[in-house]
């Protein structure tokens, strides 16, 4: 969407019954009221007790964070917006401001709701404060400061109750305690798997869905980081000697990126901080791969690497540091619950090899990652949890031919094998619509996703011809 990515409803909503599987609705009515934050202001905030172990509702609770936007010009009858996030870890309560903002189209005849996946947000967060304010420059996943976390976070929740099929039930019971009947998806990245796990639960509950870097159900996160993050590097140094200017100033860029790379292999590098102040900052191979493996995330981060690399071939590093992030965007605790249980678990040292030989990045997230699953606590996934959803439900899959994280190949072999599902190839795009205020007419994207849920099952895309990505920095 364009910037990042949150109706009053009476105290006596009215329940929607709960089809045959689907859960209960709740004894009462989620109560809603104008947020007090200042991150949400303009919306309304409640919360939703949902029991942590689903099959002993008797037990622990949790508290999902619920934020609702009103309706701009209510329509009778008209299906909201559910916005799932990715990460996993990532709240969906901060994609409010883009709701209050310049995506208030979206909610121009229904309503649009943020629920907090449990875990995230200000929904019992599994929060890891020291690895989320880890660099990417720092060891990833240090077991200790993992093993730590964990011991913490059990003293609080069972681990093993925050699956992406709990999180699913927790979704029908916001949209139950709502009184929506059916609802509309959004949703991004891992999102796209908790949407799929919903659709495969409550099809009757799903009008129509946009699926956004679109990630199967079966996806061995992070198995194939390293080979999809090294297919669009070479892309962007092939577009760089395509582009006149680019190529004009980095005319020896492939040469530049083996010498660079050849010199971190031999130890590490030794650079001033950009911070007054700090400390000096110490670069080497692994950590350097994985922090650049997150700057390809956008188009525009993926546009200023040519110029990163040039820099730091000739030494100069700082520009390369002013742009790393400063750590996880979410709860580190739900990834690694999520992550390891449902993808790492199934990552064999043949999967290892296959799928990181030759990589800028090489084994180095994957094996740390494997590593920091041994240390966390798993529950069991079944194998029909894999399974993908049946056709039926109106589904558009969006997919940037240059995804660093989920290639378009997934998208294209989901929709090739599932009824009524629309494919839509973004030329030039990154993960997700993180920036497509830097793109000439790159509010087409959302007019699209727009006009699809205005008709589900169609899309004109005639706008896309006029839609540039941003130029080489």
């Amino acid at each position: 969407m364009t910037t990042k990515r949150g109706v009053v409803l009476a105290a006596a909503a009215i329940m929607a019954a709960a089809a045959p599987g689907e859960p209960a609705a709740a004894s009462s009515p989620l109560p809603l009221a104008p947020c007090t934050s200042e991150r949400w202001k303009g919306a309304l905030c409640g919360t939703l007790a949902v029991p942590e172990d689903p099959d002993h509702p008797e037990g622990r609770t949790i508290q999902l964070n619920v934020v609702v936007l009103r309706a701009v010009e209510p329509r009778p009858g008209a299906a909201p917006l559910f916005h799932l996030e990715g990460g996993p870890g990532v709240a969906a309560s901060g994609a409010a401001g883009f709701y209050l903002g310049p995506g208030s189209h979206y909610r121009r005849t229904r309503d649009v709701v943020l629920a907090d996946q449990r875990g995230t947000g200000d929904s019992s967060p599994l929060l890891c404060p020291a690895l989320e304010q880890r660099s990417p420059l720092q060891d990833y996943e240090p077991i200790d400061e993992v093993a730590a976390c964990r011991r913490a976070l059990e003293g609080q929740a069972d681990l093993t109750k925050y699956s992406t099929s709990i999180a699913a039930l927790d979704v029908e019971r916001v949209r139950a305690a709502l009184g929506y009947d059916r609802i509309d998806i959004w949703a991004l990245s891992y999102g796209t798997r908790l949407a799929q796990t919903y659709l495969k639960a409550f099809p009757s509950r799903v009008r129509s869905a946009v699926l956004v870097g679109f990630a199967p159900l079966d996806y061995k996160a992070p198995l194939f980081h390293a080979v999809a993050a090294q297919r669009v590097l070479d892309l962007v140094l092939d577009a760089c000697q395509l582009d006149a200017q680019c190529a004009t100033r980095y005319p020896d860029l492939r040469r530049e990126w083996r010498s660079l790379l050849e010199r971190l292999q031999t130890g590490p590098v030794v650079v001033a901080s950009p911070s007054p102040g700090a400390p000096a900052v110490e670069i080497r191979r692994g950590p350097f791969g994985e922090a650049l493996r997150t700057l390809l995330t956008t188009t525009a981060g993926q546009r200023r690497v040519p110029a990163l690399i040039h820099r730091a071939a000739q030494g100069d590093f700082s520009p390369f540091l002013d742009m790393v992030p400063k750590g996880p965007p979410g709860a580190e605790g739900l990834y690694l619950t999520i992550a390891c249980a449902e993808g790492g678990a199934r990552i064999t040292d043949e999967d290892l090899r296959r799928h990181t030989a030759g990589t800028f990045l090489g084994d180095y997230r994957v094996s740390r990652e494997r590593a920091a699953c041994a240390a966390w606590r798993t529950y069991a996934v079944p194998e029909s949890f894999y399974a993908p959803p049946a056709g039926g439900v109106p589904l558009l899959v969006v997919s940037g031919e240059m995804d660093h994280v989920a290639p378009p190949a997934w998208a294209e072999a989901f929709c090739a094998a599932t009824d009524s599902c629309l494919l839509l190839r973004i030329p030039a795009l990154g993960h997700g619509p993180f920036d497509l205020d830097e793109w000439t007419h790159g509010e087409c994207l959302d007019a699209l996703m727009q006009g699809f849920y205005e008709h589900p099952g169609r899309i004109d895309a005639d706008c896309l011809r006029g839609m540039k990505p941003p130029p080489f920095q």
